[in-house]
């Protein structure tokens, strides 16, 4: 219990170093977290919607593209970057290892915290435009995205320790990451609805945790329906594994760091 306080109690300052970290030596600062996704989501909004003018055909009828990729493509994105940021955390702080008592599992943890906060502000900017836009918003609706975001946030972050305390033995992780990450993506329904996907590769498509979390996301904001019961039971299946998973191989591992970096 004491070791969870003090987790607590450590994380907000290391949490806030990195997102200056980040931005450290720009003009703006820490508004880049507010202006950087705003451009990005104008710039989407601007190709697919007032150019290409792309809807996407779904099974409850068409939506414009520009909001069925934000929707997915957001979350993906803190996903992807926390996880990756998280992967070499330890790495790129093995100055203080070896110098300072401190709960290791914080520097991966507040990786994936400071891009999902990153990310996230894109998120809440995309989501009120959208439900604006469409006139129409439920509490339904932003109790499932509250509990998407949360239950993704557990998800990268046990992926962040499991690969955070790998990537000191071995080094290649973060470039196996990298391939690994371009095939989810490609594989995922962030891209394309699942409508589209042939039968013959529609099982690989779905074995994809990806495909769940993107699934979730535009089913309860585009459609304001609850996500589908099998697909989030996979989803919280593969959380569950990814968190117990990480904290197991991060603790039997960082005890050789100081040793190994």
């Amino acid at each position: 219990m004491s070791k969870i306080k003090k987790l607590y109690k450590l994380l907000p300052p290391l949490l806030a170093r990195d997102i200056k970290e980040r931005y450290a030596g720009s003009l703006i600062g820490v508004f880049w977290t507010i202006l950087q996704p705003a451009l990005f989501i104008l710039l989407y909004w601007i190709v697919f919607s007032q150019i290409m003018k792309i809807r996407v055909q779904t099974d409850t009828g068409d939506v414009p593209f520009f909001a069925f990729l934000l929707s997915g493509i957001l979350p993906w994105f803190a996903f992807q970057e926390g996880i990756t940021r998280g992967a070499s955390s330890i790495l790129e702080k093995r100055h203080l290892i070896k110098k300072v008592i401190f709960p290791l599992e914080l520097f991966p943890l507040s990786s994936v915290l400071s891009s999902f906060i990153h990310y996230g502000i894109g998120m809440i900017i995309f989501i009120s435009a959208y439900f604006f836009w469409k006139g129409d918003v439920s509490f339904f609706q932003i109790f499932c995205i509250v509990f998407l975001i949360v239950l993704q946030i557990f998800f990268a972050s046990g992926i962040s320790l499991l690969f955070s305390a790998l990537s000191v033995y071995l080094r290649d992780i973060t470039q196996i990451l990298g391939v690994a990450f371009q095939a989810l993506f490609y594989i995922s329904t962030i891209l394309y609805p699942l409508t589209a996907v042939p039968e013959s590769l529609k099982i690989f498509v779905q074995l994809n945790p990806v495909t769940a979390m993107a699934e979730a996301y535009h089913s309860a904001i585009l459609y304001n329906r609850a996500p589908e019961l099998y697909g989030m039971i996979y989803f919280i299946g593969f959380t569950l594994l990814a968190v117990a998973s990480g904290i197991w191989v991060f603790r039997k591992l960082k005890k050789g760091f100081a040793d190994v970096l």
